[in-house]
């Protein structure tokens, strides 16, 4: 079986049967596969990918807003509605990325640096106004990494407050951690910052999920699939700074390579979530994406086909979710050089969304 959907899986492409071979590779990826044969079948579904416009109809906004300094980019945004409005935290950094190379101006001594900006968006789109946040202070390492990176919004219940991945907080050793700490809106402010530890801290924490709304708020999604569930972290209430992974429902196998974007929301009595996947094509990386629909109990019930946003086979990042009325907006950055929300009527999200096919 895995032979011959490999190659539909190729053959497809050059017959112009796309969905067809789409669907091969994604049956492909339900089965236990060796490493290089699921290598390979990601990197075969990139020449399936669509721009999202093409399989929905939808509405680009770009984040057009100076950058904390000049010279610096803006990109990975992530998003909340806070009542009749959308606040947007925007990354701004000073590198670019050169034929696959980091590259930071010379006076900043090849230390990668980033800030944040807050901007107010209307409930149609329409920018208010936008700020430098003043970030807390933290003692650091001499790691070359400074800042709070892909901060994502989230309610709490005591306000606002963002979760984010910081790499040169002392005592640790450079590896990415999860920090949290509270936003103040009206002074584009952070404050209270703290780094979560773990008995069971991987190589890297990164691209939490906040679960906005609904029976499981306040905590985050971990992974759509960790050995074969749906893992979510919940903080630890009688140890200040740490936090506790819990087993949820369970997770088909195509879901684990589902790495964290932009909260998972409440939606139609369960939580809509985006997610990215990663390949290669040669030496070069991109991103898929997908929306995904979980029940209450957080089992993985429906997903929508892989897409990207608005660059096939390039690096798009959604780092934010949100509902404004009957429209759900998500925000992601280009090439770690753009900013961008768009809008999709959420009764077209609905129809996006496939029931998980079962592999024979």
């Amino acid at each position: 079986m895995i032979d011959h959907l490999q190659a539909l899986a190729i053959h497809a492409y050059y017959a112009g049967e796309f969905d067809a071979g789409r669907r091969a590779c994604d049956r492909l990826l339900l089965m236990p596969l060796p490493p290089e044969v699921e290598m390979q079948t990601r990197s075969n579904r990139l020449w399936y990918q669509q721009p999202l416009d093409e399989l929905v109809d939808c509405r680009f906004v770009r984040i057009d807003v100076e950058p904390a300094h000049d010279g610096w980019s803006l990109f990975n945004p992530s998003i909340l509605a806070h009542g009749d409005e959308l606040l947007v935290w925007v990354r701004s950094s000073n590198y670019r990325i050169v034929e696959g190379r980091y590259e930071m101006p010379p006076a900043d001594g090849g230390i990668i640096r980033t800030e944040g900006l807050l901007a107010r968006y209307t409930a149609d789109l329409t920018l208010r106004d936008c700020r430098g946040v003043r970030r807390p202070d933290y003692p650091t390492t001499g790691y070359p990494v400074d800042g709070l990176e892909d901060c994502r919004l989230r309610h709490t219940q005591t306000g606002i407050g963002v979760s984010a991945t910081i790499r040169n907080a002392a005592p640790y050793d450079g590896r990415c951690r999860i920090a949290t700490a509270t936003l103040d809106v009206c002074h584009a402010s952070l404050d209270g910052l703290v780094v979560l530890d773990s008995l069971s801290t991987q190589e890297h924490e990164k691209n939490w999920m906040p679960l906005e709304g609904g029976p499981h708020a306040g905590g985050w999604l971990y992974a759509a699939s960790h050995r074969g569930h749906v893992v979510t972290v919940d903080g630890d209430p009688s140890l200040a700074g740490a936090y506790l992974m819990h087993q949820r429902g369970p997770a088909p196998l195509i879901a684990k390579e589902f790495r964290g974007g932009g909260q998972a929301i409440a939606f139609r009595d369960g939580y809509l979530a985006v997610i990215h996947e990663v390949a290669a094509i040669g030496d070069r990386r991109a991103y898929e994406h997908r929306l995904l629909w979980l029940d209450n109990s957080l089992t993985l019930r429906r997903m929508s086909q892989p897409f990207a946003f608005r660059e096939p086979r390039a690096i798009e990042f959604a780092a934010g979710l949100a509902a404004m009325g009957d429209r759900i907006v998500v925000s992601f950055g280009v090439r770690d050089a753009e900013a961008w929300l768009v809008e999709i009527a959420a009764g077209h999200v609905e129809e996006m969304l496939n029931a998980i096919p079962v592999s024979h």
